[in-house]
């Protein structure tokens, strides 16, 4: 008995590792399927910045419609996945290659979503089916236990098996060993990141902060403009579900989200991906550009995220939503008196609280997006907001 528990220690550790390098190269993956095709559109301007998301974006938008039509809607959501969680325990991780193609595909072909959904699905995936495997594992015998390295798992033994948390003595115990085996799911991912650098937008950034008194006041017209951007953010999702539900098939819809797609970028090349890599670089271009041309870019990138996610691009909307926060915090900050910084992630941190209402989760994710030095603006708007959701529930 002692053998098999070390057995399958072994190997819980072993697949945990793997997981963490899995996940991270695939999210290297999408690196670089999007700088493979769209090297020269991001380095060159001229012609080929006209032309060239027309003949990536409309063809690869009519085969991902005709895959939707074949596969259903993938990759699935976070949403969805936890859901699945919570009703089930579990997700269908069978189907795992499906959210890997079709994310990866709408990714490269420009799609102005995130890959925060299909590395959920796929990280999620394997983490459940780890999980199967341990307890298909603990029902066999020793010799069984044996070849838990190279033998498939018996679906009849691991429907009678024991849930995850009958594994363990005690909740203490399960609470540790989960603690470590994501430690080391970590530590793969650093090892695939280390041997295979890839630029990141989080970190820790710094900027000089002018603060100033005068920010306490607008403070409040930042937070209601943040408030009323994520409630916008939010809804656009389900007007563009109405705007689609019309007798108009999956494979019209996403070659049609192409070319709308295609057509946007004429405005401004970062309606285009989901503006992960771009968001810094932007927070500094941002203060020399028109608030018109703000304002236009947070809409069309609000419309165009929905939009395609609508019409069967989907994907994570995280970060084109932390995109248009910035562009519309920017525009709002130039109207108003103190510190430009200080106003713009006053509205960025109010419209992710209510996009994705979770205050810790954005403090999380603002404080290694912007300046270290407004950590403590960040915090205090995020908790705020996520008190005013609570007060008034229509805003959600």
């Amino acid at each position: 008995m002692k053998y098999q528990r070390v057995q399958l220690g072994l190997y819980a550790v072993v697949g945990s590792l793997v997981i963490g390098m899995i996940t991270a190269g695939y999210l290297n993956l999408v690196n670089w399927v999007i700088n493979f095709i769209w090297e020269d559109y991001l380095k060159y301007a001229g012609n080929i910045k006209v032309w060239y998301p027309f003949v990536v974006c409309v063809p690869l938008g009519f085969l991902i419609g005709y895959l939707n039509k074949k596969w259903g809607n993938y990759p699935l959501t976070i949403e969805e996945v936890l859901t699945s969680l919570r009703l089930k325990g579990s997700i269908d991780y069978h189907q795992w290659w499906k959210s890997f193609l079709l994310g990866l595909l709408v990714l490269g072909a420009g799609g102005s979503i995130g890959p925060e959904a299909s590395t959920t699905v796929i990280t999620s995936g394997m983490i459940n089916w780890l999980g199967d495997c341990l307890r298909w594992a603990s029902t066999a015998n020793q010799d069984s236990a044996v070849n838990i390295w190279r033998t498939r798992m018996n679906p009849q033994q691991l429907a009678s098996a024991p849930r995850f948390s009958e594994l363990f003595r005690s909740k203490r115990e399960r609470i540790l060993v989960i603690s470590l085996l994501i430690i080391i799911g970590i530590i793969g991912a650093a090892i695939i990141f280390k041997l295979f650098p890839e630029e990141g937008v989080f970190g820790i950034h710094h900027r000089e902060i002018y603060w100033q008194w005068i920010n306490l006041l607008t403070a409040v017209p930042a937070l209601l403009v943040g408030c009323v951007f994520g409630w916008l953010f939010i809804r656009l999702e389900n007007w563009s579900a109405l705007v689609i539900n019309i007798k108009l098939g999956k494979v019209w819809q996403g070659g049609i989200f192409g070319l709308a797609l295609a057509l946007s970028s004429l405005l401004t090349g970062d309606i285009l991906f989901s503006g992960e890599f771009r968001i810094v670089p932007f927070t500094h271009e941002a203060f020399k550009l028109s608030i018109s041309f703000l304002l236009m870019v947070a809409i069309v990138k609000s419309i165009m995220t929905n939009l395609g996610f609508a019409m069967g691009w989907r994907g994570g909307t995280i970060f084109p939503a932390i995109f248009a926060s910035v562009a519309v915090g920017v525009a709002c900050a130039m109207v108003l008196p103190g510190d430009m910084h200080v106003n713009a992630a006053v509205v960025l941190a109010a419209s992710l609280t209510v996009i994705l209402e979770k205050p810790l989760l954005t403090i999380v994710l603002l404080t290694l997006l912007v300046a270290i030095e407004l950590a403590p603006v960040v915090i205090v708007i995020c908790l705020l907001t996520g008190l005013l959701i609570k007060k008034i529930p229509s805003i959600e």
